[in-house]
């Protein structure tokens, strides 16, 4: 079972919704948990509870993670195969931002070897902070470095079809080669921020989710 984390302070529930609309239309079981419903289990309540899901053929376990709350103890219990941020470190205050970095090392420290992080490629803080990570990281944004990028801002003011471009190979976690191609994902443009968009449909490509075969 793939377990992934939805971290930051906010956008975490808009990017969960976009993901489970994009799941429930493709073939995987999953289930999408807040993490405060489970920081107060222990040890051997949180592993049943993972056991459980795994009787019922869960494929896909996503968290849904406040930042500073990584810190918790069912976190000492569990690796996650992806994380995805969705903040912009740039938005905090120099004394946040601190306690912040601190939270992020501590997620990457959760992250499994072979891990995948997510993250916003037009965040200069968090571009900062990465340098040096060694895990495979895939940007998403609205410029020439991110992975995936929208093809024109226009589609997201007049259009509920946000036409999302792959700028580079990606790797899915089978191994699988994607190449630089375009999308779309459907949705209510004035409803959810880009940003979740890109993110959620990044989350998608890497589990192997044709986003050109399902209606979102």
């Amino acid at each position: 079972m793939l377990i992934a984390g939805i971290i930051g302070q906010s956008n975490k529930e808009s990017t969960a919704n976009l993901i489970n609309s994009i799941l429930s239309a493709s073939k995987k079981r999953f289930s999408i948990v807040d993490s405060k419903t489970l920081i107060n289990l222990d040890v051997k309540r949180f592993k049943a509870y993972l056991s459980e899901l795994l009787k019922n053929n869960t494929d896909i376990l996503i968290l849904k993670v406040n930042i500073f709350d990584i810190d918790k103890e069912i976190f000492n219990y569990l690796k996650f195969d992806i994380i995805i941020f969705t903040d912009k470190a740039d938005d905090f205050s120099e004394a946040v931002s601190i306690d912040y970095k601190e939270a992020m090392r501590k997620a990457f420290s959760l992250l499994d070897d072979k891990g995948i992080a997510i993250v916003n490629a037009d965040d200069a803080e968090l571009t900062n902070f990465l340098n040096g990570i060694k895990h495979y990281i895939i940007t998403y944004g609205f410029n020439l470095k991110a992975s995936i990028t929208t093809s024109s801002i226009g589609d997201l003011v007049d259009k509920s079809d946000i036409m999302c471009c792959l700028q580079r190979t990606v790797f899915t976690r089978n191994g699988n080669i994607i190449e630089p191609q375009e999308f779309i994902v459907k949705t209510q443009s004035d409803a959810y921020d880009p940003y979740n968009v890109l993110a959620a449909a990044t989350f998608a490509l890497v589990n192997g989710v044709d986003l050109n075969t399902l209606s979102n």
